[in-house]
Formats: C-alpha cells, sequence, structure tokens
C-alpha cells in the first residue's frame, strides 16, 4: 500500500504539481474488480483555501505539515515527502502521529526544534532509515518520491533478481518477518487533536518569533557560560579584572 501510495505521489510531482494537504485523511482505497486501489485525493486543496488566507496564516493538520510549512515557507516537493514520512510511521504504530497530544502552538514550537514521533519497537532498520531520511528538518536533505520508490521497488520487486545483494536482501527479509507488536502508545486521541485541515489559531509570524527568541535567549547564555568559564580560569591563575 505504501508503494501505491509513494507511486501516486510521484506521479503529482512529476507533472510538476505539489500536493500541499498531504496526509492520511486524503488518501481513499476502493475495491475495483476484487482488488484494491488506492487514490490520492483533494489534489491542491491548499490552492483555493489560500485565497482566503492572510500572510501569515497556517492551514492544515498539523502532525502532517513539514516545519518549514509551519514556519511560512512555500509548499514544495520536499514538504509533500515530509508529510508521506507521517504516514510512514502511522504505517508502524496503527494510530496517527502525535494523536495524544494537543494540536496546537506547543506542538508547532516541538516540530521545528526537531521532535518526531518515536520510532516503534521492532521496525526494521532500513525502514526506519528511510522514514528519517524523509522527515528531516532540512527540506534538502530529504529524499524526492522517484527516490523513495525506487527504495520501495528494492524492497518488493528486486528481491527476486540475483543481483541484489546480500546486504540488501538481509534488509528487504528484515522488513518482511518483522513481528507486528503492541506498543504502549495511546490510542485515544487527546481532545484537543485535530486530523481534518483547518485554519490554524496561531500564525507563522508569532511561531517564528518565539523560535527567534529563544534561540537569541540560547545564544546570550552560552556566551554568558563562556564568560563565567574564562573568569574563573583567570582567577585560577591568581588574576582578576572588574568588568
Amino acid at each position: 500500500m505504501l508503494y501505491e501510495i509513494i507511486s501516486g505521489l510521484s506521479k503529482i510531482h512529476g507533472e510538476e504539481l505539489i500536493h500541499c494537504d498531504f496526509h492520511d485523511g486524503n488518501i481513499l482505497k476502493h475495491n475495483d474488480e476484487n482488488k484494491d486501489k488506492i487514490y490520492i485525493s483533494d489534489l491542491g486543496l491548499c490552492q483555493p483555501a489560500k485565497s482566503f488566507l492572510k500572510k501569515y496564516d497556517i492551514y492544515g493538520v498539523i502532525p502532517f505539515m513539514a516545519p518549514e510549512v509551519l514556519r511560512g515557507k512555500s509548499y514544495t516537493p520536499a514538504s509533500d515527502i515530509y508529510s508521506f514520512s507521517m504516514i510512514m510511521w502511522e504505517f508502524t504504530s496503527g494510530i496517527p502521529p502525535f494523536n495524544n497530544r494537543a494540536h496546537d502552538l506547543q506542538l508547532s514550537l516541538s516540530i521545528c526544534k526537531g521532535e518526531r514521533p518515536g520510532i516503534i519497537e521492532n521496525t526494521p532498520q532500513c525502514y526506519v532509515n528511510l522514514m528519517k531520511k524523509c522527515w528531516n528538518k532540512n527540506p534538502l536533505k530529504r529524499p524526492s518520491t522517484s527516490e523513495v520508490k525506487g527504495v520501495f521497488e528494492n524492497w518488493i520487486i528486486r528481491p527476486y533478481k540475483n543481483e541484489v545483494s546480500k546486504e540488501l536482501k538481509s534488509n528487504i527479509m528484515e522488513f518482511i518477518n518483522a513481528p507486528i507488536g503492541h506498543n504502549n502508545l495511546t490510542t485515544k486521541s487527546h481532545p484537543k487533536a485535530c486530523f481534518t485541515s483547518r485554519l490554524l489559531d496561531f500564525t507563522s509570524k508569532k511561531l517564528n518569533e518565539i523560535l527567534e527568541s529563544e534561540n537569541l535567549q540560547a545564544y546570550h547564555k552560552s556566551h554568558s557560560d563562556l564568560n563565567d568559564c574564562v573568569i574563573k580560569d583567570l582567577r585560577s591563575l591568581g588574576i582578576y579584572y572588574n568588568i
């Protein structure tokens, strides 16, 4: 199913389009002639939404939104890939990402600072590695849809070909044979979790102001700590002076 999802997203990007609102609610499964088919819906939903958004407004589902989008940057294929990483995580957990947290300013700040859902026990390492690449904080370091699709093809199609390396075969077998264990995650959603697209009650400007203020405070603290260390070292040498 994940292969079909990334294949669909790859086709969208191949047409030089961006989904802009990619989350689990926009993935539909339809049984056609006794075969399940996957469809990606609401393509470009954010385009008409932007018509009523003000400059710093944010629209979407917070857990599936890339940190740069939360901070007011434009949507890119890389932001869709970030959303796909959250879908990958949901496949390992059986629940949506951050379902036990309020979907608010605080969660958005945490995501921008690098917080991601915890890795589920028994998730194959090759899967974890790909997922982490897709949710990298730096959008330039995320793989493209064609690259991700290629990895899935290695897992699904190429195991039956002789040219596959022993290491790759080991990773594939790890993926196939990984036990589906019980996890300790909360299945009941937080009352303030929201998995439908909406206009958020805070702006990217507010988010950036808080992050920049925290960075400035951390900068001053690090320099203050450095000065304290220098003064302590000088005093240990018998050198005293007034600042």
